[in-house]
């Protein structure tokens, strides 16, 4: 009975995916060996299974329907791969790649109702490149440009509305444009505003 629930749960960890994501290259492998969740504990910022620093995957599942939730591989007490959770509803929540316990490659989650939630791509645990991020109706509400895990280029902020929240750009580490804070007023709001 224990090899199949494993072929299980090895073949949830590919299943439910919305898209096809760019796997990173492992800088180490992990061992094929399944843990539940609540049979590891961390110490400082390692992951113990019964005293001894864990490599292998970590899971868990639903009280109540005996789903999947979460599986996660570790080497050496890092996180090291993929990492993925789902919503009680068997809908992916979050697709995940690590490299040494840090985020480096593409990473993604979605709403409980299945839409986007962000995307994005981390380089040693720091945002790189193109950052989206939508609202739970899938209207895209955060557009950003990241280098080196700073803002870099063009960013852009929507209200759920459709109505822009920010519109600026970061050249050199300074900051042109529309900023949203609150001292700043979109000059049109003020033209066409009735007394």
């Amino acid at each position: 009975m224990k090899p199949f629930f494993l072929i299980l749960l090895f073949a949830s960890l590919f299943s439910c995916q919305k898209e096809k994501l760019a796997t990173p290259v492992l800088k180490n492998q992990v061992p094929s060996f399944f843990v539940l969740k609540s049979k590891t504990n961390a110490k400082n910022n390692l992951l113990y299974v019964a005293d001894k620093i864990y490599s292998g995957f970590v899971y868990q599942l639903n009280s109540v329907t005996a789903d999947t939730l979460l599986i996660s591989g570790y080497y050496n007490g890092l996180k090291e791969g993929v990492s993925k959770k789902w919503y009680a509803n068997n809908q992916l929540m979050e697709t995940r790649y690590y490299s040494s316990g840090q985020k480096n490659g593409k990473q993604v989650a979605f709403w409980e109702n299945g839409s986007k939630r962000f995307d994005y791509t981390a380089k040693k645990d720091a945002y790189e490149g193109e950052f989206k991020e939508w609202n739970m109706n899938g209207k895209l509400i955060h557009l950003a440009h990241y280098r080196n895990g700073q803002e870099e280029g063009a960013q852009k902020l929507w209200y759920d509305n459709g109505k822009i929240r920010a519109n600026y750009v970061i050249i050199d580490g300074k900051r042109y444009g529309l900023l949203g804070t609150k001292n700043c007023v979109n000059v049109s709001d003020r033209i066409f505003t009735d007394k």
